[in-house]
């Protein structure tokens, strides 16, 4: 299923055929961005820069996810060519493919015209209008897109705002497009990463072109978005116990272990009680709000029917006076994240 021309083809034959059977694609495409599942590139194609995500599937989860849906690629790109047909600016799709093994995903890969940018400076408050007022574009089309932050909004050179990600939209039915649930949950989400003092001319705003339509809807989407701001605060902290792009977990006959991606530098386990894990979540407490490099590299957490004890993998320079220290203030980082 392609939307590209004969010799943009045989490039991209090239591309597939070397992700499908290495799980990576050529050297000469740079990587932007990559996530434990997803990557995306950037390429050049004899018509032009592209874009192009990629997915693999290497744990039992996802590919049970996605054994009886449409892959994520085909689903972004469906959504994409719907927000074009409704005049919606976005980036235009040019392959999509797939493959499964056994019924169950294996590779895919989703090629996107590149957009040119604006390098213009914006206004902050201009841009928060034209979010929301593209955001309302896209209900009116019939699209209910879950995931509105800025990031997944770029100005395009032209001056028009276009829409990025599309693969946590949806399509939804007319009578849905008024729904407050669909309504609440859209200005909720473009709201949340937004600073205090740029919520009431938001929230004015989106009176004004009827994405909220009453003084209650405003302040169920107030505490909504405080809601929000939690879970995702949380969440992020979450990862380092998790399997994740930052993190690894992985369970043996006396524990867990949690440790930081990438092997493990030259160091030793430093054993204490189960107050260590306390430690190794404030880590990442002041890894997220101060950007404090980690000094633990590994948590170990045994079964408690063993005992329960636990051990962080500390640097071998690292005294143990100054590990109690950085234990400390790890654990008052998470004590003080703790909501």
């Amino acid at each position: 299923m392609a939307d590209s021309t004969r010799p943009d083809q045989e490039v991209l034959d090239c591309w597939w055929q070397t992700f499908v059977a290495t799980g990576a694609l050529p050297a000469d495409l740079v990587r932007v961005q990559g996530r434990l599942i997803r990557a995306v590139h950037r390429g050049e194609l004899p018509s032009g820069p592209v874009h192009v995500k990629t997915m693999t599937f290497p744990r039992p989860k996802d590919r049970l996810r996605y054994a009886f849906r449409a892959l994520p690629a085909v689903h972004e790109a469906n959504m994409l060519r719907l927000t074009k047909a409704a005049a919606i600016p976005c980036p235009e799709v040019l392959d999509v493919r797939v493959q499964r093994r056994a019924l169950l995903p294996h590779r895919s890969m989703l090629v996107l015209r590149t957009l040119t940018l604006s390098d213009e400076p914006e206004d902050a408050a201009q841009r928060l209008v034209d979010e929301i007022d593209l955001a309302n574009r896209l209900l009116f089309a019939g699209i209910h897109h879950r995931d509105l932050h800025t990031e997944n909004f770029v100005r395009k050179a032209g001056g028009e705002l276009a829409v990025l990600d599309m693969q946590s939209a949806s399509r939804i039915r007319s009578n849905q497009t008024l729904s407050p649930t669909v309504r609440l949950a859209v200005a909720s989400r473009l709201l949340r990463d937004r600073q205090q003092d740029e919520r009431q001319a938001a929230l004015a705003h989106m009176r004004g072109v009827g994405l909220l339509r009453s003084d209650p809807e405003i302040a169920s989407v107030v505490a909504r978005v405080d809601q929000l701001q939690r879970h995702y605060h949380d969440s992020r902290i979450r990862r380092c116990l998790l399997n994740s792009t930052e993190f690894t977990r992985r369970t043996c006959a006396s524990g867990v272990e949690y440790r930081l991606r990438g092997p493990l530098p030259e160091g030793r386990w430093w054993r204490g009680g189960r107050s260590l894990r306390r430690a190794w979540i404030g880590q990442r407490v002041r890894s997220l709000q101060q950007g404090t490099p980690p000094v633990f590299a590994a948590f170990f957490q045994k079964w408690w029917w063993l005992g329960g004890g636990s051990a962080l993998y500390v640097p071998d320079q690292c005294e143990d006076e100054q590990i109690e220290v950085e234990v400390r203030s790890a654990s008052s980082a998470a004590t003080r994240s703790v909501r």
